[in-house]
């Protein structure tokens, strides 16, 4: 078994959902003591260290936490624990294992590669925390390089390890907004409807279909030109309550919104203009902003000239990409991971990318400096 597919099979066995990274983190943190790798813990995610006094620095980041498992009926090979993590026809199959522990194993792999073969320039590691739910871990992680190391450089750039499947890079993505829309009307006994003069379910008809023509609408007058368009996405509809025979008085939907530059910050008075009246908006989270590299950036032109095959392209989700160019750091999504398989039962990741990352991150250090 080679180092690559061991250090996979090991971050693969460790159950590591968002806010339970804690066991994880503890094995990054022994992996780096024991190859004598400068490192700490920031807050709950791990920074390893390469300093070298230049005025030039990298980042690489990489998250800890998977989403869960879903129905493990479904899973072939375990997705996690001592059984997990097997092999065959060069996959390695089990939880996270593209999103995103093929990251951090060939992250870690590359480590070991500069312990012996130190880098011109400033190198950091940063193994973050709830990538999956709120990005905390890499905001965290940017206020503590922000305070301690960002006055002294004079060019950064972020690699995030995300799957891409080595085959495309991807420059930005649209900012989104999980919104619960609540209708309310009069409960009653499902005999006698004629009883009910405010329908819950029936106003969310009403709602869901106004708010489909406002997103056709914004869709088509907020298109950006490397972005695309915004775009609205009924995910659940719901009413408190199990009863069949029972009209309820509450419903609930669930939507998934995209959201371009221009139309980013401006989203939540112009659906509260026009669903004024007929609806309650929450936010489930708090937005994610969009996030854009320039096509010209260094960054791109460096991987573009060691795979000059690669599709620069725009990602259909979002990650932690948008935290870095917020403050104006170039950040662009590159990794090892098999993007078709993320959030599925059955992930895997295909171990002969694992090594092809190494190769090309240790060369675009090279090509950096």
């Amino acid at each position: 078994m080679n180092l690559n597919q061991e250090i996979l099979k090991q971050l693969v066995q460790i159950e590591s959902y968002s806010g339970q990274e804690e066991k994880l983190a503890s094995f990054i943190m022994d992996f780096c003591q024991k190859n004598n790798l400068t490192v700490e813990k920031q807050n709950k995610n791990i920074v390893i260290k390469f300093l070298t006094g230049s005025k030039k620095c990298l980042i690489f980041n990489a998250h800890m936490d998977t989403v869960k498992p879903g129905d493990i009926e479904l899973w072939q090979y375990p997705p996690f624990g001592e059984n997990s993590g097997i092999v065959k026809d060069g996959k390695l199959y089990g939880l996270g294992a593209s999103d995103d522990k093929a990251g951090i194993a060939s992250f870690l792999s590359l480590a070991l590669l500069l312990k012996n073969k130190k880098p011109l320039i400033d190198i950091i590691f940063a193994f973050v925390t709830k990538e999956e739910v709120d990005g905390s871990g890499t905001k965290s992680f940017i206020s503590f390089f922000s305070e301690k190391y960002l006055k002294s450089y004079k060019e950064i750039a972020v690699i995030i390890g995300e799957p891409t499947n080595l085959n495309s890079l991807e420059i930005g993505n649209r900012g989104n907004y999980f919104i619960k829309l609540i209708t309310h009307g009069n409960s009653g006994h499902g005999s006698q409807p004629h009883l009910i003069k405010k329908h819950a379910i029936e106003e969310m008809i009403e709602v869901i279909a106004m708010v489909k023509k406002i997103g056709k609408e914004l869709g088509a007058k907020y298109k950006d030109k490397i972005l695309g368009s915004p775009t609205f996405s009924l995910t659940g509809i719901q009413t408190p309550g199990n009863s069949p025979n029972k009209i309820p008085d509450t419903c609930y939907s669930i939507w998934d919104i995209r959201t371009t530059p221009k139309l980013h910050n401006k989203l939540l008075s112009i659906m509260k203009k026009q669903l004024k009246g007929k609806t309650t908006i929450e936010l489930i989270s708090n937005p994610v902003s969009y996030a854009l590299t320039s096509p010209k950036e260094k960054i791109i032109s460096i991987i573009k000239s060691l795979v000059p095959s690669l599709n620069i392209k725009i990602a259909p989700g979002s990650n932690d990409t948008c935290f870095f160019t917020q403050i104006g750091f170039p950040a662009i999504t590159f990794g090892p991971g098999s993007k078709e398989v993320i959030h599925k039962a059955n992930e895997f990741a295909e171990l002969k990318n694992i090594y092809k990352a190494v190769k090309i991150y240790h060369k675009v250090i090279d090509f950096f400096k």
